[in-house]
């Protein structure tokens, strides 16, 4: 990977998406719950798509809410079908039966990820860059990060987004908010295993809460990204 026109780019959004089929009657949730981070990844859309215009690169988003399934868990996962998410609960996905589950990991699950394979094969892929987004608030308490980079045990092209970032004076969590190792995850699954350079990018959602911001966190992670992969 020495040379700058073979790095490859495939950036993924699993959780773009909030679409519910109107045969599932919004799973028994408000509106207002649907246009939430329970559903989805705020901004993670229209930042996926700026970034892949901006560097040039293939991209691939959910397209159903995560509350359908998490297309970001392994298949095994109890919570590949949440039944709580945040204290609510999701009153359509209490006993579902096994058919409704096997229809919607061979509709949704299978399909994104067999698309996932077949882009990384066809395209010599050769970094993968996952993108989602968070709550600035947890628990009463506001996130001192804009940005979390999360990763497994491959930390690579992790380590060299992390200080860029911070040569840059952004706040950034090595592995905050969340934990990036989970066994089975989008990243495990097509970056680990394939030995891809590979990340996880989460962005503070309210930095993504408009068109304008979203175009100059895209610019921003385009710099970060360009920097970090040409130090592969």
């Amino acid at each position: 990977m020495s040379s700058k026109k073979n790095k490859r780019i495939l950036f993924i959004a699993d959780h773009a998406s909030n679409y519910i089929p109107s045969s599932l009657k919004n799973l028994g949730l408000k509106d207002n719950q649907l246009n939430s981070h329970i559903a989805y990844d705020l901004g993670v859309k229209e930042l996926c798509i700026n970034l892949s215009n901006l560097l040039n690169s293939k991209y691939i988003i959910g397209e159903y809410s995560r509350l359908i399934i998490d297309l970001n868990r392994d298949i095994t996962d109890p919570t590949l079908i949440p039944e709580i998410v945040d204290r609510k609960i999701i009153k359509k996905n209490l006993n579902l039966s096994s058919y409704y589950k096997r229809k919607r990991i061979s509709e949704i699950y299978n399909r994104y990820h067999r698309n996932i394979k077949k882009t990384i094969n066809q395209n010599n892929i050769t970094v993968l860059i996952s993108l989602h987004s968070f709550n600035p608030i947890f628990k009463k308490k506001k996130r001192n990060i804009h940005f979390g980079i999360l990763s497994n045990r491959d930390h690579r092209l992790s380590d060299y987004i992390i200080t860029e970032m911070k040569s840059n004076k952004l706040k950034v969590g090595d592995n905050e908010p969340y934990e990036g190792n989970l066994i089975g995850d989008t990243m495990y699954k097509h970056g680990l295993k394939n030995n891809l350079h590979h990340t996880l990018i989460e962005v503070r959602n309210d930095l993504l809460s408009s068109p304008t911001k979203i175009h100059r966190v895209s610019v921003l992670l385009k710099k970060v990204i360009n920097n970090s992969i040409n130090r592969i």
